[in-house]
This record gives C-alpha cells, sequence and structure tokens, in this order.
C-alpha cells in the first residue's frame, strides 16, 4: 500500500492524467462531429474514458491529502 501511495502521490501523475482526459475528450468531439466510429468506439465511449481520468485526477488529489495528512500524524 505504501508504494502505491507513494506512486499515487506524484505530481507527474495528475498531469499524466490530465492531458490523456483532454485528449480523449478532444478524440470524442472529433469522433462526434464527423459522425465515425473507430474499432466500435463511439463517441460516448471516448467521453465516458476522459471522465474517467478526470475522476482519476480527483483520486490522486485525495491520496496527496491522505498521504499530507499521515505525514502529520
Amino acid at each position: 500500500m505504501e508504494k502505491l501511495t507513494k506512486w499515487m502521490t506524484q505530481p507527474a501523475f495528475t498531469w499524466y492524467l490530465g492531458g490523456l482526459g483532454d485528449a480523449l475528450l478532444i478524440v470524442g468531439i472529433v469522433t462526434a462531429a464527423v459522425n465515425a466510429t473507430f474499432a466500435a468506439f463511439t463517441p460516448v465511449i471516448w467521453f465516458l474514458l476522459a471522465i474517467a481520468c478526470y475522476l482519476s485526477m480527483i483520486w490522486v488529489v485525495a491520496m496527496r491529502i491522505l498521504a499530507r495528512m499521515e505525514s502529520k500524524a
């Protein structure tokens, strides 16, 4: 658990998830505008993957707060 907490509290992980979420959102918008699907990935699936990345960003921030509170105790 300590390794996972240490890995998840890195600021670079937040930037990575944010960039991936933005890229997935843009792909979803483009595929919706063109009305195309790629390998059965509809625009809704691209949007759901982007939302999952954004929720993971929130999880990383919560883990950073938890690690900060544990280190002060």
